[in-house]
Parts: structure tokens; C-alpha cells; sequence
């Protein structure tokens, strides 16, 4: 398992990429939560996330090209989503005191509703979820007959919204090595399993149930 603790970019900027010839292994980012498996070390880029009710978050995206395949998992930071809300310019419709809140529980909609607006057929389109950490996923054939197959994650008690992608050429098999292998992590960069509450939430297995 490879961990990463994230450098600055000024020092990322002069690391030399490595080749796809390492082969699949355990990525693992405890700065943004999750561990999943890729075929080589991804490239990391920071850039700004606009949610759904016109926020700019912190975000990254890690991904790696092999041939004709790509991976990604986008990472959008909501930890400052109360203060990011409150010094934005809003009507006063929009600013309710739980704005903050609802433009997080609202991110996983947004996500997908994006890939379905993307040029290609949605072929599969559901709720998911991994570890009881609630999400979505979908699969679309896109006009060159390459698929994408994604997974939205909102993992509540980390702030953190998830995002994977993974498109692969006509032909070939659905990258399940990816999709199905993210984990999420907690502080120390372990492994959570949650439980669920009767009203349906989770619940860090640490703590007692409500």
C-alpha cells in the first residue's frame, strides 16, 4: 500500500511521473480520505469546485492514463463549508442558515446529473453505496463506443465528497479493479466500516449508536 501525504505543489511541479509498468496497487491519500487501486502513481492537480449552490470549494483530482483508459477520483474539501457560505454574496432567498449543509447533501445529485448531461448514453444509473458511505453510480457508452463508469460518495463524517471515474475503449472489460476498491479512511488513515442508525444515518463504529 502506498501512502501519500501530500507535498507542496511548488515540490509536486518537479516530480518526475512514473510509467504504468508498476502495475495495480493500493493508492492511499489520508490528506483527502480514501484509498482506492490504480494502475500507476497518479498525476494530482489542485483546482476550485463550483457546488451546487454556487460555492467554490477546494478540491482534487488524481488521475492516471494507461493507453486508451483513464482513472480519476475527484476529492472536494467542505470542511470550511460554513465560513466559504457565509462570505459569499447571496439573495436573501438563498441565504438561509442551513445553505451550508444543503449544498453539501445536494453535491452527489449535482455530480451525477452532470455525467448524465454528458454526450454519451446512460446505461446504468442507480443508488450505491461502499462501506455504508451513501452515493451513486452510472455507466455510459459514449460515441466513440468507449464506456465510463463513475461513483459519487459523499463521506459525511470527512467532509469529503468523492467522485470516480473511470472510461475505458470499446471492448474492453468494466474496470471493476477500480470502481469497487475505494475505501474510506478515517483521520489515521484506517479503514471505516460505519453502521447505519434506524433513521438511516451512519455511524463511526467508534462511537455508540444514537
Amino acid at each position: 500500500m502506498r501512502v501519500l501525504q501530500l507535498l507542496p505543489l511548488t515540490i509536486l511541479t518537479f516530480l518526475s511521473p512514473v510509467t504504468s509498468a508498476q502495475g495495480w496497487f493500493e493508492f492511499t491519500s489520508i490528506t483527502d480520505r480514501f484509498s482506492v487501486n490504480f494502475p500507476a502513481d497518479p498525476e494530482i492537480e489542485d483546482f476550485d469546485y463550483l457546488s451546487e449552490f454556487d460555492a467554490i470549494f477546494p478540491a482534487r483530482r488524481y488521475t492516471v492514463v494507461v493507453g486508451e483508459s483513464r482513472y480519476s477520483v475527484v476529492a472536494v474539501d467542505f470542511r470550511e463549508s460554513e465560513q466559504i457560505h457565509a462570505e459569499m454574496e447571496k439573495t436573501e432567498a438563498a441565504s438561509g442558515l442551513n445553505a451550508w449543509i444543503n449544498d453539501q447533501r445536494a453535491s452527489v445529485a449535482k455530480a451525477a446529473r452532470e455525467f448524465r448531461q454528458r454526450n454519451g448514453e446512460v446505461t446504468y444509473d442507480a443508488w450505491s453505496h461502499i462501506d455504508l458511505v451513501e452515493g451513486h453510480q452510472l455507466q455510459l457508452t459514449n460515441p466513440d463506443r468507449s464506456r465510463t463508469f463513475a461513483g459519487i460518495y459523499l463521506h459525511g463524517h470527512a467532509n469529503r465528497l468523492h467522485i470516480l471515474e473511470a472510461t475505458v475503449p470499446a471492448g474492453a472489460p468494466p474496470p471493476g479493479q477500480f470502481q469497487q476498491s475505494i475505501s474510506f479512511l478515517d483521520e489515521r488513515g484506517v479503514r471505516i466500516r460505519y453502521r447505519l442508525s434506524p433513521n438511516g444515518c451512519s455511524i463511526d463504529p467508534a462511537q455508540e449508536p444514537v
